[in-house]
Formats: structure tokens, C-alpha cells, sequence
């Protein structure tokens, strides 16, 4: 969260499980503040909000119809090339520096994986955990 703020929803406790399981999903959370995830995030999003002011702009003379197709293609590529990559490189930084913590913590790392086994099966398949 920013400000460094980590939140752990206690709808997360049936899927942690046990002590480590919680550790899991602690020092994935804590891994995120250590790595200036949220900063990060944050000025990618102005970032693509100043691209997507640039894009509306350059377009602004093409026909409707032809604009509304460049501009869909534009927010489609922005979110698959980079958010979404730049966000799943923060999530596995997030994992292994995660995994280093909840270790030295003396907490098992086996459990990690288990922990994200049932966050995926609690999320119905639908989407990645």
C-alpha cells in the first residue's frame, strides 16, 4: 500500500493456513514494500497517463470510427507490452524475496507454494493468483 503500509485481509487466513503459510504471504507482501513496488507502480501510471493524453491528442483528427480503433489498439498494446509484464516482474521479485524473508524468519518455504495452490483454487481457476 503506499506509504509502505502492508495489509493482510483476514479473509486470507482460511488459504494461509498455518504459521507459515501466513509468513508466505507476509513476505511476499513485506517483499513488495522493501522493493518500492508501490512508487514504482505509481510512476508507470503517470507515466501512461501522459501517453494516453498524447495518444488521444495525435488522433484527434482522424475519423471516429478510425480513432476509436487506433486508440483501443493503443490501450490494449500499453496494458499487454508493459503494465502487465512490469506487474508480473514485481510480483516474482515479490515471491522470491518473499521466500529469502519467511526463510530466515525460520518459517518453511514449501509452504509458499502450497499458499498459492489453494489462492488459485479459492480464486475458482479464473485468474491467476
Amino acid at each position: 500500500m503506499p506509504g509502505g503500509k502492508i495489509v493482510f485481509y483476514t479473509g486470507t487466513l482460511p488459504i494461509a493456513k498455518t504459521p507459515d503459510g501466513i509468513a508466505a504471504i507476509m513476505g511476499h507482501e513485506v517483499a513488495h514494500a522493501l522493493a518500492d513496488h508501490g512508487a514504482q507502480r505509481m510512476s508507470a501510471n503517470t507515466l501512461k497517463t501522459g501517453l494516453d493524453f498524447i495518444a488521444a491528442k495525435s488522433t484527434e483528427k482522424q475519423p471516429e470510427e478510425k480513432r476509436k480503433k487506433i486508440l483501443a489498439a493503443y490501450g490494449y498494446g500499453s496494458q499487454l507490452g508493459v503494465i502487465l509484464p512490469f506487474s508480473r516482474k514485481h510480483e516474482i521479485k515479490a515471491d522470491k524475496i518473499g521466500l529469502e524473508l519467511m526463510t530466515i524468519a525460520g518459517f518453511n518455504p514449501k509452504e509458499a507454494a502450497e499458499v498459492w495452490r489453494r489462492m488459485q483454487a479459492d480464486a475458482g481457476g479464473k485468474a491467476p493468483p
